[in-house]
């Protein structure tokens, strides 16, 4: 009994950029460092308070916000 030897594997080539390429591409599409993820949201945030305290004042001059607030009060003064 002789021993087959297994057939050749080629593999083709599924890209035409080369590994430097592709590190290249790579450093240059880098993620954001923490530092910078960090103000970032911390920017979000600021932005984000604003908002809701414009939201809330917005809200307490409303008529039906004001008279809710009467009806609750007078509850607790009872």
């Amino acid at each position: 009994m002789a021993a087959q030897s297994a057939p050749k594997v080629v593999l083709k080539s599924t890209t035409k950029m080369s590994l430097n390429e592709r590190f290249t591409s790579m450093l240059k599409n880098k993620q954001p460092t923490p530092v910078n993820i960090r103000a970032s949201m911390q920017q979000q945030q600021q932005l984000a308070s604003a908002r809701n305290r414009r939201l809330a004042q917005q809200m307490e001059n409303r008529p039906s916000v004001q008279a809710a607030l009467k009806l609750k009060q007078k509850k607790v003064g009872v």
